[in-house]
């Protein structure tokens, strides 16, 4: 499972880029409810990728959506899906 990538993390828990990415969209969907702020949404080889404002709470929030620790009123989670999935979609059909 693509859970994202932190650009420039290193092991240990230090943050040292401002940005963390992802094309993972329930991951994005769970970043954007928690307050991350969504910087913008690129084209990847077709494919639209998530990029946030990195910090030491991203990685908390990932660790509890991947321990299934996370709750959230569903729907905004389908509503933000909805958004975040149309978004994805003109970034990677942007450049065709």
């Amino acid at each position: 499972m693509d859970s994202g990538k932190g650009r420039g993390q290193e092991g240990g828990g230090m943050t040292t880029n401002p940005e963390y990415s992802t094309k993972d969209l329930n991951l994005a969907v769970v970043l954007k409810l928690s307050g991350i702020s969504l910087i913008r949404v690129e084209n990847f080889s077709g494919k639209g990728v998530f990029v946030f404002k990195n910090s030491q709470k991203v990685e908390a929030i990932i660790s509890d959506y991947l321990n299934d620790l996370t709750t959230m009123n569903p729907r905004a989670v389908f509503d933000m899906w909805k958004s975040l999935k149309s978004q994805a979609y003109t970034a990677s059909n942007s450049i065709r």
